[in-house]
């Protein structure tokens, strides 16, 4: 179960982070970018999950961050990365199943979108 995804990114930086930012909105994420220069995607009810828990279904509440930093061969990283313990803590073992889940599909459309535009040079997960 991986907690980060890193993605190394070849090209223009800006126009690689709209594509990220544009696939989690593709994924059904709201996306709104961090103090920092990241990007916030989240998706579900808070008030659904606080209530219903794991069992809230579609409205299961989730949130992923993407932080951007530049590697030694001047390479956009994009690391999307979870809370481990966030599914757990709202939904027990059915929001962590759930926040997995979620986590491993977005990795792998984020994945597939930067591979069809040409600009994913590697991709490695984290534990």
């Amino acid at each position: 179960m991986a907690s980060a995804h890193d993605f190394f990114l070849l090209g223009d930086h800006e126009a690689a982070k709209h594509l990220v930012a544009s696939t989690l909105h593709g994924e059904g994420f709201t996306v709104t970018t961090t103090p920092a220069g990241g990007l916030l995607a989240k998706r579900g009810s808070a008030a659904a999950t606080v209530w219903l828990g794991g069992l809230a279904g579609k409205n299961f509440h989730m949130s992923f961050v993407v932080d951007f930093m530049v590697d030694q061969q001047g390479r956009l990283v994009a690391r999307l990365n979870r809370n481990m313990t966030g599914g757990a803590l709202k939904g027990g073992a059915i929001g962590a199943a759930k926040t997995n889940t979620a986590f491993e599909q977005t990795a792998n459309a984020v994945g597939a979108a930067l591979h069809q535009a040409g600009v994913l040079a590697e991709s490695i997960s984290q534990p």
